[in-house]
């Protein structure tokens, strides 16, 4: 774990879906008028899935470098609510709320590194380190790390299927 603060997850959601001018030299090519045109660009959410994996943005390139980022981002365990990131009323309406369910992490550089995974078994609802050929129990705050790179989340009203409709789809 890591001490609290950091940048909120929250913030990264309202970065993601904010409108931008796309900057000069990275202009939209308009093949009917035949110009580059610097317009603006938005990412929004039209549909909340049942489940939704967040990817943090770990790695930085440029012309001049890569880069990777170590910032800590403060994601929340329980009740992240995806409603205001949702532009179709007909899915805000029905439950926003989701809970982390599993971390996928990365430890080391660019040149190389390691991944493991921390998840929370849906029965007995407790967090596990799996960790190549290792799976130990820990504790919900050692979850939140500057490690973390996916970010697995469940809606909270999510019914897992029977088994009889998962062999239906097979």
């Amino acid at each position: 774990g890591e001490a609290r603060g950091g940048i909120k997850l929250e913030e990264c959601l309202k970065a993601f879906t904010y409108e931008e001018k796309l900057k000069e030299g990275n202009e939209y090519y308009c093949r009917v008028c035949k110009e580059h045109l610097r317009v603006t660009k938005k990412m929004d959410i039209w549909k909340l899935p049942s489940i939704i994996c967040l990817q943090l943005k770990r790695f930085q390139y440029t012309k001049r470098y890569r880069d990777k980022i170590d910032s800590f981002i403060d994601f929340p365990l329980k009740g992240l609510d995806l409603g205001e990131y949702c532009l179709n009323t007909e899915y805000k309406k029905d439950n926003a709320i989701y809970d982390l369910f599993a971390v996928s992490c990365h430890g080391g550089g660019l040149g190389g590194g390691h991944y493991w995974a921390y998840v929370r078994n849906r029965i007995d609802g407790k967090w596990y380190n799996c960790n190549d050929s290792s799976t130990s129990e820990m504790g919900p705050k050692s979850v939140k790390t500057s490690e973390a790179y996916l970010l697995f989340y469940v809606k909270r009203d999510f019914k897992d299927p029977s088994p009889q409709e998962v062999e239906a789809d097979v």
